[in-house]
């Protein structure tokens, strides 16, 4: 299984919004997805994970390799809607300098839109 995915603007920022199952063999269709939303949005990007099916540490390290292509000043990237699934790689010290984590799409976007 794969993922699919839908970008939308949505109060200021970019919402990739990701469904399916999202581990290696999905990790290139990741990148893509990453860098079609990220040559459309100007502000902050949001991936949108409340409807993934799944995921495991390649499908983690995926989302974190994108953060290495954000354009300086777009500040981290943010990842909401992981409810209760386990993220270890994302939930590193490390990764947290680059990737902030949000339950839910509404509070992504109220933080973002925050001075």
């Amino acid at each position: 299984m794969s993922i699919q995915w839908e970008f939308r603007a949505e109060r200021g920022a970019g919402v990739l919004a990701v469904t399916g199952f999202l581990g290696q063999d999905a990790a290139h269709r990741f990148q893509g997805a990453f860098d079609w939303a990220l040559a459309r949005c100007e502000g902050p990007l949001v991936v949108d994970m409340a409807a993934l099916r799944g995921w495991n540490c390649s499908g983690e390290d995926a989302i974190l390799d994108a953060t290495h292509r954000l354009p300086v000043g777009r500040g981290p990237l943010a990842v909401c809607g992981l409810g209760l699934r386990d993220a270890p790689v994302l939930t590193t010290a490390a990764a947290l300098s680059v990737v902030r984590l949000f339950p839910d799409l509404d509070m992504a976007l109220a933080a973002l839109a925050a001075p």
